[in-house]
């Protein structure tokens, strides 16, 4: 296909046939010739016209422009707020039911294409369900000095009245305050604690906070995990809600089961955030070696890991110096580990890694380059912790293969 040709796709319509849902929530589908097409708000196996929004010579992107042949997990979005645009939950069309196999499905394939391991045991894991509300956003001010969220695939934002996955401590924010100014503010609960922070990344101002709201970047909410008190700063990464944390923990502890007595050396919690897996999963004693790159997380890990044998490194945990170690749990961002990642835990010689993912194909990219390291992955657990969206967590648990002599 020449550019002119692909340039002059744009626009056209078509009736295609959803194959299956892929990485990034979209369906894929088939031109006649052969083109993949992306379209968002669809499900495997409907009959669709879409229009043509981006034509690539490789692939191209279109809108919905209506069902031909609907999917029977098909169903009316619950929230109100998908038809006026809001970006935030784009598997409201899919049936609550449908969303954990659907993820189950997408890692597969990832797996099998990605991380070229057909083999692997890919589990259904635990889910949060449709009830758990999310304790960390981020909105954006809208022209009439709201809070809102934005427009799918753009930079506009949506009045938002009431919204179906947040926690109601902060919709009550939302509801009460005002904004002077323009840019994106953070908002956190404690489910546990029922504290309440404000941060304006920007120079937004909120007029109107109820005066248990602490504000700013160093502002603290503290979060109840498995019996554990934790500190989180406003600035600070934590999961989306505390029942996100909690599935997480459970699902970190049974992949580490055996290998948390530090008789092989330290647990490293690589990209350890706030000490969350520090704090709950590896036992009082157990010496552990938290790498993070965020100034404000280490100082929240300095205080939440207090009573424990516990090192707090601040550095990008592809820079730090390994270390022998006899664990290794990895969360890295959305990207990965990568290579330079996967390299320095090879480095550990650590019998057992376990990898926290938050994206489909980095969890298995990183899982082939951890097999090329010399690692076999015993098992794929995938976890359900964003309802409504095709955001998943992927727990991978690989063991060190023995050096041939």
């Amino acid at each position: 296909m020449t550019r002119a040709d692909s340039a002059a796709n744009v626009g056209a319509t078509r009736r295609l046939h959803i194959e299956r849902l892929v990485a990034g929530g979209d369906g894929m589908a088939r031109d006649a010739d052969g083109r993949v097409v992306f379209v968002e708000g669809v499900i495997g196996d409907e009959h669709v016209d879409v229009e043509i929004v981006e034509a690539k010579r490789d692939f191209a992107r279109a809108r919905l422009v209506g069902v031909a042949s609907s999917s029977p997990f098909r169903v009316q979005p619950p929230c109100r707020h998908v038809s006026d645009g809001c970006g935030g939950c784009n598997w409201q069309h899919l049936a609550a039911s449908a969303q954990h196999d659907a993820k189950v499905e997408i890692v597969r394939e990832a797996f099998a294409r990605t991380g070229r391991l057909p083999e692997a045991e890919i589990r259904k894991g635990g889910s949060v369900g449709h009830d758990a509300l999310r304790t960390t956003v981020r909105m954006a001010v809208t022209s009439e000095g709201r809070l809102g969220f934005r427009r799918a695939a753009s930079h506009d934002v949506v009045n938002i009245e009431s919204c179906l996955v947040m926690h109601p401590r902060l919709a009550e924010l939302v509801a009460e305050v005002g904004v002077r100014g323009s840019g994106e503010v953070t908002l956190r609960c404690g489910d546990a604690t029922d504290e309440r922070g404000v941060w304006s990344h920007d120079k937004a101002r909120l007029l109107g906070l109820p005066d248990d709201v602490v504000t700013g970047a160093a502002a603290v909410v503290h979060e109840e995990v498995a019996g554990v008190r934790l500190r989180v700063s406003m600035q600070s990464f934590f999961q989306a809600s505390r029942h996100a944390a909690e599935l997480l923990v459970d699902a970190v502890a049974r992949a580490a089961e055996g290998a948390l007595d530090g008789a092989d050396g330290p647990v490293i919690d690589a990209y350890g955030g706030v000490g969350l897996f520090a704090a709950t999963v590896v036992p009082v004693g157990v010496h552990t070696v938290v790498v993070e790159s965020s100034e404000s997380a280490c100082e929240d890990a300095q205080v939440n890991l207090r009573g424990q044998t516990a090192k707090i490194v601040h550095a990008r945990f592809e820079h730090w110096a390994p270390q022998q170690a006899g664990l290794v749990i990895a969360d890295p961002a959305r990207s990965g580990l990568g290579k330079p990642g996967v390299a320095v835990i090879a480095q550990t010689d650590a019998p057992r890694v376990v990898l926290v993912s938050c994206d489909a194909v980095a969890a298995a990219r990183d899982s082939r380059l951890l097999v090329d390291a010399g690692y076999s992955l015993t098992n794929v657990e995938v976890l359900d912790v964003f309802p409504h969206t095709h955001h998943v967590e992927v727990v991978s648990t690989f063991e060190r293969l023995p050096t041939k002599r």
